[in-house]
């Protein structure tokens, strides 16, 4: 082969190399790992609320968060009356005084307890019994287990604040509700009703006449706290029978 040509023979063939060593990659080729996924975000699923909201705790008997029995007084609850059946029955783990004995009962005269427990959940309670609490509808009749219950809601009353309500009453209230609590305004409840007191807590009804409700006007800048409780333990007294009436 002419020098010529064999020139021309070994630069093409630098050329090829050139071109061919220049595309390829002489770093070795790696497993990139998979792209983790990305999650959707989801807002979080609101709690749901209880029809009735919470005043105490769950699971507290006559909570507001319980649900509430659809039981109800056939005649005014007398606690003069449940006041013997307490004695004879209960007094043993409850206390004479209301206070408690046995471990976890609850404090009759513990204003707290007796304005969050819901009387109707509470009914229950003595009628079914509850944890080391007994049933009670084999030894006691409806209106005797209605009469002790409003007896043991009676320690928390003071006769002092029953005097006070009456007389915020009648000068605040009566001209709607009537002397005799069963309302002149249309609208207005009927407070001698004792399914009106058992169906709530006295703290729903607190609320009521703090923050008004329909017609019914907001005291919280009229009436102290003070004299808003006082005033709904008496209003309460037309429903049933206190030892303490004025």
């Amino acid at each position: 082969m002419p020098s010529r040509y064999r020139a021309i023979f070994f630069v093409s063939l630098l050329l090829v190399t050139i071109v061919v060593g220049g595309c390829a990659d002489p770093r070795p080729i790696k497993q990139l790992p998979a792209p983790t996924p990305i999650g959707r975000l989801v807002e979080p699923t609101p709690t749901l609320v209880p029809a009735l909201a919470a005043v105490m705790g769950e699971g507290e008997e006559g909570t507001s968060t319980a649900e509430v029995p659809a039981v109800a007084p056939a005649q005014l609850p007398d606690a003069g009356a449940g006041q013997q059946i307490f004695v004879q029955n209960c007094a043993a783990c409850h206390g004479e005084d209301g206070k408690g004995i046995v471990q976890g009962t609850p404090d009759y005269t513990d204003p707290e307890y007796v304005r969050n427990v819901i009387p109707a959940v509470l009914f229950e309670v003595i009628t079914k019994g509850k944890g080391a609490m007994p049933a009670w509808e084999g030894t006691l009749d409806e209106q005797q287990r209605w009469d002790v219950l409003f007896y043991e809601l009676d320690f928390g009353i003071k006769e002092e604040d029953l005097a006070k309500g009456q007389d915020i009453y009648t000068q605040n209230c009566a001209v709607c509700h009537g002397e005799d609590g069963k309302g002149i305004v249309q609208g207005s409840p009927d407070f001698t009703s004792p399914e009106f007191w058992v169906k709530a807590s006295m703290a729903d009804r607190f609320e009521v006449i703090t923050k008004g409700k329909g017609a019914m006007p907001a005291w919280e800048g009229t009436l102290s706290e003070e004299d808003r409780w006082a005033v709904l333990s008496y209003i309460r007294t037309f429903g049933y029978k206190s030892v303490h009436q004025p």
